[in-house]
């Protein structure tokens, strides 16, 4: 038998003597040079140093994008030959092979490859192989033609980075990246300064540039760890948990509105809540997967689990005149198994819903077994345009109420831990009392009304007076609780089987059992055949996906841009990843680490590689900077650009949780979008701090989002988004400059300047809470000659500057001179529209 080598150079010599033979004038001599270019064999190898080709790295990629369409795990019934398998790519058809190990000259593959007169994929394939594609094709025969799994579903393993220079886990990060780096001969840029790094953290884990205290705090901070300290600072921050949690709400489609044909209101904020929260806390992430998949099916649930099983409800919905339940009780576990897939298996299972996946190794029968899990979720298949349609739960109405009822819970505990010492003293005859003691158990409440009873078996003990306080207390919270939508599962499950071609009306085959896609990992042991049991697949050790598929989007949260630029799909059609070892390396660790996420981001942000300057490198070919060999640097998303003007003007409330607030948008956009019926067709913005608070809780309709959240690239949340895009266009110059709410912030934002600052002092100070460092020569001497020229404009006209400070509904502090104000004002519009506020770098 030959060996690898040999076979390449043979190949090699093929394809030259082929190509030379094709343009011989003598047709009888094509054969014979063919045949003499296969005897070459024996020739010293000329690709001896190159690495082995790597099946999933470069020839699955080329065999899935080219020829998986027609030879792949859906092809045509009257297709033979398959190249979506060794076993498939090596089976003899009748004389003849698609990858021949042995001879690699005989292999099919590589004779249709290179025919030109029927070669494959055929001349009106719209993809053709490029020459690299088929050079690499051919050295894969020459070395065997074996196959390996696609990386994404190996389970990940931990290896050691070549660089790194310490233990810890930024170390070993920046070991990784430094490794690819070494490779091209270059190290890490410099690391930024102090105020650039401040600013950084501040707004990739908040959100918001840091409070002038703390940004101060930190740059007077000498000490080696002072990063590490104003990091967990940040991470300590309750904005933390709101900044992240639009990632979240992005990914699982969140919105206030049902999606479909009317597009009424639905109750469902209180788990957008429950995510701040959750954030804030760092639960665990399998716990937060396990509560939002199956909250209510884990024993005794408590309310926030059950609160957080909003996530099987976020699915858009209708009433439409003339639509069918059935085909909507399709449609809508349709949305859930394919929201499914890109959020926690980075996979687009949509194909595999009318057919088996045409590239991915997903059967039809796997995408409806998945789906079985969500089938027999009790909501009818139709909203009735309703606020609460299905099963609800009362629920806290805001933050606040949350932080009372976590008081009264920890109450709670305190009683009950009285009330079993005192039963475990006592012996206690049959009654009725104890029965009901017996069953309530779990049931706090129930529990404490039984210790507050007046004539039961508690009634001569001194924390029964407390326990009815605490029943009184709690009945008083929960008169200003809302509703919520939440999952729960019917007593008896609904039938799943394939739908042809994704039709509701055209069941085939067997009833099926819910099940998993079965090239991840099995369903762990003894694991219930419901959400439950789908929660533990997800978060099993044995899963390939998930983990991979989370720490690349937190990755890409910090750094900008994603280990697999394609983070909504990890498939045979998504992107590698730029460190595949490393890539590795973060899922393992993550899951070690008890799915610590602040950990895990703090080991981000701490790596040399997250502290580097940002600046281009002329000394790097990198435009998409794929080698991570400078910082990040992107435009800020919408709502942190709205946030930042809110918290500089100090007009940013407090408040956080409730319903979704109206701040201004142009007359008449819901209502031409809008059905006549709909309750969401007229905008009525609102009044007072509900103008002013936080960006997460803007009202989300999800056929109108707000036009400044629209304009700067947020999604509908009608379906899944795990990757913004960032688009530069002159509307969002425009909108900077003349929206509403940016004028009233940035009139606010100067009168703060002018009342606490001397003039000298202004431009300083608004650079310092901005960007968090002064401004330059250039900057200095542009802004003050702008400033003295409107400053000119306003004293020769107090209506201008009196129309400019009329913008919005904050009144305008008349203490002030009108013109000053005016003037920087449009200092504060013109900063706030520049490179040095827009983006993170």
């Amino acid at each position: 038998m030959r060996s690898a080598s040999e076979n390449v150079i043979m190949v090699e010599l093929f394809l030259i003597a082929k190509n030379d033979a094709m343009k011989s004038p003598v047709p009888s001599l094509r054969p014979v040079v063919l045949v003499f270019a296969c005897l070459l064999s024996g020739f010293p190898s000329l690709l001896r140093g190159e690495e082995k080709v790597s099946f999933s790295r470069q020839v699955l990629p080329i065999l899935s994008n080219k020829c998986f369409v027609c030879h792949g795990p859906d092809s045509h019934d009257d297709t033979e030959l398959r190249l979506d398998s060794e076993k498939g790519a090596h089976a003899d058809l009748g004389g003849y092979q698609a990858v021949h190990p042995e001879s690699p000259e005989k292999s099919e593959l590589l004779k249709r490859v290179l025919s030109k007169e029927d070669p494959m994929p055929p001349l009106d394939a719209e993809k053709q192989l490029t020459p690299d594609e088929k050079k690499i094709l051919s050295r894969w025969i020459a070395e065997g033609g074996t196959y390996t799994r696609h990386w994404a579903y190996v389970v990940p393993k931990k290896s050691k980075p070549e660089s790194a220079t310490g233990p810890s886990g930024s170390e070993q990060i920046d070991g990784f990246i430094g490794d690819l780096l070494i490779r091209q001969k270059i190290g890490h840029a410099p690391t930024a300064s102090a105020e650039i790094l401040a600013r950084r953290a501040a707004l990739v884990l908040t959100g918001l540039p840091p409070a002038p205290e703390l940004l101060n705090r930190f740059l007077k901070d000498k000490a080696d760890d002072a990063f590490g300290r104003y990091v967990d600072r940040l991470l300590a921050d309750k904005k933390y948990g709101e900044h992240q949690a639009r990632y979240w709400l992005d990914a699982v489609r969140y919105g206030d509105t049902h999606g479909l044909h009317l597009d009424n209101k639905r109750g469902i904020y209180p788990y957008r809540d429950w995510v701040v929260r959750a954030f804030n806390r760092n639960l665990p992430f399998d716990q937060f997967i396990t509560w939002q998949l199956a909250g209510d099916l884990l024993p005794q649930p408590t309310l926030e689990q059950q609160v957080a099983t909003g996530f099987v409800r976020m699915n858009p919905s209708t009433a439409e005149g003339g639509a069918i339940p059935a085909e909507f009780q399709a449609k809508n576990n349709f949305d859930r198994t394919e929201n499914l897939g890109t959020v926690f298996l980075g996979m687009s299972l949509v194909c595999a819903r009318c057919h088996t996946h045409k590239y991915d190794p997903i059967p039809q029968s796997e995408y409806y077994r998945l789906m079985a899990f969500f089938n027999s979720t009790a909501e009818p298949s139709m909203d009735g345009n309703r606020y609460i349609y299905g099963p609800i739960v009362k629920a806290p109405d805001n933050q606040e109420q949350w932080a009372r009822l976590d008081s009264l819970n920890q109450r709670a505990g305190a009683l009950l831990e009285q009330a079993n010492t005192f039963l475990s003293r006592v012996r206690l005859g049959a009654g009725p009392d104890v029965e009901a003691w017996k069953k309530s158990a779990g049931n706090r409440r129930e529990q404490l009304r039984l210790i507050a009873k007046p004539l039961g078996f508690f009634k001569d003990q001194a924390f029964g007076p407390t326990a009815a306080a605490w029943v009184r207390e709690y009945e008083e919270l929960e008169k200003g609780f809302t509703t919520t939508l939440v999952a729960k599962e019917l007593a008896k499950p609904r039938v799943t089987r394939v739908l042809h071609r994704g039709e509701y009306n055209q069941p085939t085959g067997d009833p099926l059992q819910p099940g998993v896609i079965s090239v991840a990992n099995p369903l762990p042991r003894n694991a219930p055949p419901n959400r439950l049991g789908l929660a533990q697949w997800i978060t099993s050790p044995e899963n390939p996906l998930t983990s991979r598929v989370l720490v690349n989007r937190i990755w890409q949260r910090v750094f900008g841009d994603a280990l697999v630029r394609t983070p909504e799909d990890f498939g045979l059609q998504g992107e590698q990843p730029t460190h595949p070892k490393l890539l590795d390396w973060l899922a393992v660790e993550f899951r070690e680490s008890g799915w610590d996420l602040k950990k895990l981001i703090k080991m981000m942000v701490m790596t040399k590689t997250f502290q580097q300057e940002s600046s281009w490198r002329t000394d790097v070919d990198d435009p998409e900077n794929r080698l991570f060999a400078r910082g990040p640097s992107y435009r800020l998303d919408a709502e942190v650009l709205r946030d930042i003007a809110l918290w500089g003007s100090g007009l940013m409330a407090d408040e956080r949780g409730g319903e979704g607030v109206k701040p201004y948008q142009p007359p008449g956009m819901w209502k031409a979008l809008a059905h006549p019926g709909s309750n969401t067709k007229n905008y009525v913005a609102d009044k007072g701090e509900k103008l002013y608070r936080r960006s997460l809780y803007v009202y989300w309709k999800r056929t109108s989002p707000h036009p400044m959240m629209t304009l700067f690239d947020a999604p509908s949340r009608e379906s899944s988004c795990v990757r913004r895009s960032r688009t530069n266009t002159s509307l969002q110059s425009l909108g900077l400059f003349n929206e509403t709410q940016r004028i009233e912030l940035s009139r606010k934002f100067a009168e703060r300047l002018v009342r606490e600052k001397t003039d000298g002092q202004r431009l300083e100070w608004l650079y310092r809470l901005v960007v968090c460092r002064p401004p330059n020569e250039v900057e200095k001497e542009v802004l003050g000659t702008y400033r003295q020229k409107v400053l000119k404009r306003y004293r020769s006209s107090e209506k201008d500057a009196l129309d400019l400070l009329s913008i919005g509904d904050a009144p305008r502090d008349e203490k002030l001179d009108p013109a000053e104000v005016a003037a920087w004002t449009q200092v504060v519009v013109t900063v706030l529209a520049s490179d040095a506020a827009l983006l993170l770098y």
